[in-house]
C-alpha cells in the first residue's frame, strides 16, 4: 500500500473567509496527511475572524505586519515559507488556500519541483491560478448546498449517487465527499452507525468490498406480462424522467439512459410494450423526446403571459401596497407575482430600465428598503430609494406616455456605464429579489437597455458573469443571481450601527465613525457597495447624512 503523502496547508486569511474552516480541512485531508498547517495575516488587527478557527484546529498563526498602507505583505510571507518548506524536503505537496491570482507563479514553481499542488478558493478565483494546480476545489460550490437531512434523505442520496457512478471501483471516500458537499459533516452516530462504512453496509441494494462500493447484481426476473414484479410503462417512464431531471439541460445519451433503467429494474423485455428496441419505447412516450442518440425531456408549453399596460401596472402596485398596509408589501414578492402574470419582460415593455424605477413612477406609493407603502397611510420619509426615484421621475406631461413612447425615450437616454453605478444597480436588484433571485439573462437585458449594448466592453468585461465575479456579496446559482445571506445581514447591521451612532452622538466626526465600523465590522469596505467615498455610503442610509466632516441624524 502506498504511503500517504505529507502535505503543507498554507492559508491566506486576507482572501478566504473563516466560515469555510471545516470544509477546507476536510477537502485538504483527502489528498494526504496535513503535517504542517499555517495561516498568514495581521493578527494585531484581528486576523479577519480566523483567530478562534485557527486556535481550535491546531493551525499555526503567522503574524505579518503591513508595513505600508495598501501593500499586501501576507502574500510574500506565505510564498517565502512555501519555498523554505520546498527546499527542506519534509513535504510531498502543498495545499494553497487563497483566491488571489498572485500565487500563480508559486503554484507553477512547486509543480516544476515535482510536488503535488492543491488549490482551494472561491469561485471568483482567476483561471490562471486554478489551472496551475493539479486539483482545485471551489468553496462556494462545496458549501452552498449544505442543508438539513434525515436517514431517508441520506439513503436516497447515496443510492442515486452509486447508481449514477457505479464503475466497479467507486470508493467510500467519493461517497463521503459527495454527502459532505450536499449536507455538511454527517453525524452517522446519530443514525445508529459508527461510520459511513456501516451505514453503506445496511443497504440491501449495495455491496461493499473493503473501501469499494457497487450495486448488487439483481437476479433475473420473469419479465412476461404475467410477472407481478415486472415494471409498468408508467414506472419505467417515471424513472427515466427523474434521471433526466438531474442532468444538466435535461438530456443524456440513449445508452446511458438504457443502462440506468437496467440497473434499476434489471433486464426488461420491451417487446411487451410493442417493440423490442428501447429507442422505440422512448419514441412512444409523450414526456420524452429522442434526437438520434440523445434523449431529453419534452418541453411543456407555458401559458402565454398577459399584455401589460401602464394603467394595469399602476392598479396592481396600488392594490398590493393597500392590501399589505401598514406593514408594507414586499417588493420581491410583488415583482415575482407580476412576472408570473405578465412575463419576464413586462418592465421593459412599460419602458423602464428596472423594476424599482417602474414602481417609483407611481405617485400614490412610496418605497423604503424592500417594501412599498401607500402615501396616504404614512408620512413620506426620505430614503435612498425615494431619493433615487425622485431624481429618476420624468417631468409632468399633459397626457400620459404610451409604452412605445417610453421605450423610445429610454433608448435615447442611455447612461454612460460606470462600474460603481452598475454595481449599485446589481446589488439593489438582488436585495429586492433576495428570495427568488434575478435571472442573468433578464439582468443583462436591463443593463443593456440602461447603459447601451456595449456597456460590458466599456467596463472591461467580456460577459455578465465576469462582471458579477468582481462584485462582493452576490453569487450565481443555476443561472440566477442571489445576494449572499451573510452579506445582506451584515449590511443591515452596519446601517443600524451608523444610524444609532449618528443618533446617540448627535454630530460626531465621519473619521470616528469609520474607525468604529472597522473595529466592529473588519470586512467592511464601502467600495463593495459601489461608492467612491465613505460619505456617499452614509448618505444612502435612511435617517442619516454626511454634513461636512460630521455624520448627523436626518431631520
Amino acid at each position: 500500500m502506498a504511503e500517504e503523502k505529507k502535505l503543507a496547508l498554507l492559508i491566506d486569511s486576507d482572501n478566504v473567509s473563516a466560515k469555510y474552516t471545516p470544509f477546507i480541512l476536510q477537502e485538504a485531508s483527502k489528498y494526504g496527511e496535513l503535517t504542517c498547517k499555517r495561516i498568514y495575516g495581521d493578527w494585531e488587527k484581528g486576523g479577519n475572524g480566523w483567530h478562534f478557527p485557527a486556535l481550535n484546529n491546531s493551525i499555526l498563526p503567522v503574524q505579518q505586519t503591513c508595513y505600508i498602507a495598501g501593500k499586501n505583505a501576507t502574500d510574500f510571507s506565505m510564498i517565502i515559507d512555501a519555498m523554505d518548506l520546498l527546499y527542506s524536503g519534509t513535504v510531498d505537496g502543498f495545499v494553497l488556500v487563497t483566491s488571489d491570482s498572485d500565487f500563480t507563479r508559486l503554484a507553477i514553481r512547486l509543480r516544476e519541483a515535482g510536488k503535488l499542488v492543491i488549490g482551494i478558493g472561491e469561485v471568483k478565483t482567476p483561471l490562471a491560478f486554478t489551472s496551475s494546480c493539479h486539483h482545485f476545489s471551489y468553496l462556494n460550490q462545496v458549501c452552498e448546498n449544505a442543508g438539513d437531512y434525515d436517514e431517508k434523505i441520506l439513503r436516497k442520496a447515496v443510492l442515486d449517487y452509486v447508481r449514477e457512478n457505479d464503475d466497479g471501483r467507486l470508493d467510500l471516500t467519493k461517497i463521503n465527499a459527495f454527502l459532505t458537499s450536499r449536507y455538511g459533516n454527517v453525524d452517522f452516530n446519530a443514525l445508529g452507525f459508527k461510520r459511513l462504512s456501516g451505514f453503506v453496509d445496511s443497504f440491501p441494494e449495495l455491496k461493499r468490498n473493503n473501501t469499494f462500493v457497487t450495486l448488487k447484481i439483481q437476479p433475473q426476473e420473469d419479465n412476461s406480462p404475467k410477472s407481478a414484479n415486472a415494471p409498468s410503462e408508467k414506472e419505467i417512464t417515471n424513472v427515466i424522467v427523474e434521471f433526466l431531471e438531474r442532468k444538466e439541460g435535461g438530456e443524456e445519451e440513449l445508452n446511458k439512459v438504457s443502462d440506468y433503467v437496467t440497473s434499476t429494474f434489471g433486464k426488461i423485455d420491451f417487446s411487451r410494450f410493442g417493440s423490442k428496441k428501447f429507442a422505440k419505447f422512448i419514441d412512444k412516450r409523450s414526456e420524452l423526446v429522442r434526437k438520434n442518440t440523445v434523449v431529453s425531456l419534452a418541453v411543456k408549453q407555458t401559458p402565454k403571459a398577459m399584455k401589460i399596460t401602464s394603467e394595469a401596472f399602476s392598479k396592481e402596485i396600488v392594490k398590493y401596497a393597500s392590501d399589505n398596509m401598514p406593514a408594507g408589501g414586499n417588493l420581491g414578492q410583488l415583482n415575482n407575482m407580476l412576472i408570473t402574470k405578465y412575463g419576464k419582460s413586462y418592465v421593459t415593455d412599460l419602458g423602464f430600465s428596472d423594476f424599482a424605477a417602474a414602481v417609483s413612477s407611481i405617485k400614490t406609493v412610496r418605497t423604503e428598503k424592500n417594501f412599498v407603502y401607500i402615501l396616504k397611510a404614512e408620512p413620506e420619509k426620505k430614503t435612498q430609494t425615494a431619493k433615487t426615484a425622485k431624481a429618476a421621475k420624468p417631468a409632468k406631461a399633459e397626457k400620459p406616455e404610451t409604452p412605445s413612447k417610453r421605450k423610445t425615450a429610454a433608448k435615447a437616454a442611455v447612461e454612460k456605464a460606470d462600474l460603481n453605478t452598475v454595481k449599485r444597480d446589481i446589488l439593489t436588484s438582488c436585495a429586492q429579489n433576495q428570495d427568488e433571485g434575478v435571472s442573468l439573462s433578464f439582468l443583462g437585458t436591463v443593463l443593456s437597455q440602461k447603459y447601451g449594448k456595449d456597456y460590458l466592453k466599456d467596463l472591461g468585461f467580456g460577459t455578465v458573469k465576469k462582471l458579477i465575479a468582481q462584485i462582493k456579496g452576490v453569487s450565481v446559482k443555476s443561472d440566477k443571481l442571489y445576494i449572499d445571506k451573510d452579506f445582506f445581514e451584515r449590511t443591515q447591521q452596519i446601517e443600524d450601527f451608523v444610524y444609532n451612532f449618528a443618533k446617540d452622538a448627535d454630530g460626531c466626526s465621519i473619521k470616528m465613525l469609520s474607525s468604529k465600523i472597522k473595529k466592529n465590522f473588519p470586512e467592511f469596505d464601502f467600495s463593495d457597495y459601489g461608492y467612491a467615498k465613505f460619505s456617499d455610503f452614509i448618505n444612502a442610509i435612511d435617517g442619516v447624512r454626511a454634513d461636512g466632516y460630521y455624520v448627523v441624524p436626518e431631520k
